[in-house]
């Protein structure tokens, strides 16, 4: 059964009303086009009549009107329905029909020697008229034929009854032709309903079948697996970012919960406390770090955070960066400069969150700098942009490895990275932030040869 919301209705209903719009064009059309040749036929018709009535009227025009008026009485060869006038109008004779249905006896005006066809006669006695102006050995006449307009009604009665009783039938047709086009249309789209119904969390692998029909149901097909692609890999990251956050979690909570129970299970010196109690307060920090980041991350994720973004020149920002970077190259002997093109760097930001930003790629490079090695941090303002860079000579990100840095919980070297104190989310929440800022943030390395960070902002005007 049809529903009358359900788009198979519908789509009955506007092939029912598109095949009865069709119809009655159609049927119009066919219509004036038979009337208009029938009306065709009877004005030849009458042309050739009104050319036999002058050539009659060429062999008696010399009598004058009488000898006119009353050859016309005794000769009836002619067709029973015409009139002759004279130039001023006057009827000289015409046909007994004519008389008889009493049709007005008077020229139209402004006649000329051309055939003019008009409608006329009477209420009851309707006719077409053939009009010329002639002119017979010097003498001026007007002549006029008619014939009936019932003489071809029959046909178009005739026509229009088979128009009429053909309705039922164009109907009944219309709507079966309709109930199976809505079905043959629809069952592609109720096929892949049922295909996208059977996909669950379970088997996001699924794909939908497409189609090789080069329609819109195909490119509909095409489009809902790329979108379940989409839900896949969202779905698989969710999946791993939970199983990465559990497992970053587990080793510090297993080294707290170890260290208490080793200081609680007998007397234990002022030392072994202290140095538990150390422990303790280390893996603390660090999956309080953590947590931090990983809210950090959700309320992005979530859209939540609104940052407020203000004019501010880059440039002292970058100054007071290269001297935090200085005081933590020290231990390493790692050397820190900057270089600025520009004495003002104008830019849209949130200065905080900037700040972080920069600060996670200059101890990303430090990181992974060796001893001796150094750390460039560039400034330079372009046509439409600020441009900052970090630049180091560490030990560099193999290709297969560049596009997973971003990723998060990623490490190029997951032991150094854990002994360093990293999460494995510091650039993931470089790359947040810098999409915060409609900023492009960009990596280029090369193995043994070191790396550079780039962060492209827009700049202010």
């Amino acid at each position: 059964m049809l529903k009358p919301r359900s788009l198979r209705f519908r789509l009955v209903i506007w092939y029912f009303c598109t095949v009865m719009a069709i119809f009655s064009l159609a049927a119009g059309g066919y219509w004036l086009t038979i009337e208009t040749a029938l009306n065709h036929a009877l004005d030849q018709g009458l042309r050739y009549r009104l050319i036999g009535l002058h050539h009659f009227l060429e062999n008696i025009v010399p009598g004058g009107n009488q000898a006119i008026a009353a050859k016309l009485k005794e000769n009836s060869e002619l067709g029973e329905l015409y009139q002759v006038f004279d130039a001023s109008g006057a009827l000289i004779g015409q046909s007994f029909g004519l008389e008889r249905h009493r049709v007005p006896a008077s020229p139209p005006p402004d006649l000329g020697f051309e055939i003019r066809y008009l409608t006329g006669g009477t209420d009851d006695f309707q006719l077409r008229l053939a009009w010329q102006k002639v002119t017979i050995e010097g003498q001026a006449l007007i002549l006029a034929v008619a014939d009936p307009q019932r003489k071809y009604e029959g046909v178009l009665k005739a026509f229009s009854s088979v128009l009429l009783l053909s309705i039922p039938f164009i109907l009944a047709l219309a709507a079966v032709c309709g109930l199976w086009l809505g079905r043959r249309a629809l069952t592609p789209v109720a096929r892949i309903t049922e295909d996208a119904r059977a996909i669950t969390e379970s088997n996001l692998s699924a794909r939908l079948a497409v189609p090789d029909s080069n329609d819109e149901l195909q490119h509909l097909s095409q489009t809902l697996n790329e979108m379940l692609d989409r839900i896949e890999q969202s779905f698989t990251r969710t999946k791993q970012f939970t199983a990465d956050a559990s497992h970053e979690l587990r080793a510090p909570m297993t080294l707290i919960y170890t260290a208490a129970q080793f200081s609680l299970r007998r007397q234990r010196s002022r030392e072994e406390l202290v140095d538990s109690m150390q422990k303790i307060l280390r893996e603390s920090k660090r999956t309080t770090a953590l947590v931090d980041d990983l809210l950090l991350l959700a309320r992005g994720d979530a859209d939540r955070e609104t940052v407020e973004l203000v004019p501010m020149d880059a440039a002292p920002l970058l100054r007071d960066l290269a001297e935090q970077a200085t005081a933590m190259a020290v231990e390493k002997n790692i050397r820190v400069s900057l270089q600025l093109d520009s004495e003002a760097l104008p830019i849209r930001a949130n200065e905080v969150r900037l700040s972080r930003l920069l600060l996670i790629l200059v101890d990303n490079a430090l990181k992974y700098t060796p001893a001796n090695g150094s750390v460039t941090i560039e400034g330079r303002l372009d046509a439409t942009e600020v441009v900052i860079s970090v630049v180091d000579t560490g030990t560099g990100i193999a290709p297969e490895d560049v596009p997973h840095i971003f990723e998060r919980f990623w490490r190029v070297d997951k032991v150094r990275s854990r002994e360093a104190g990293g999460t494995g989310l510091g650039l993931s929440i470089a790359r947040q932030i810098a999409d915060q800022h409609s900023a492009r943030l960009t990596v280029e390395s090369e193995l043994g040869r070191g790396s550079v960070f780039t962060v492209r902002l827009p700049k202010a005007d």
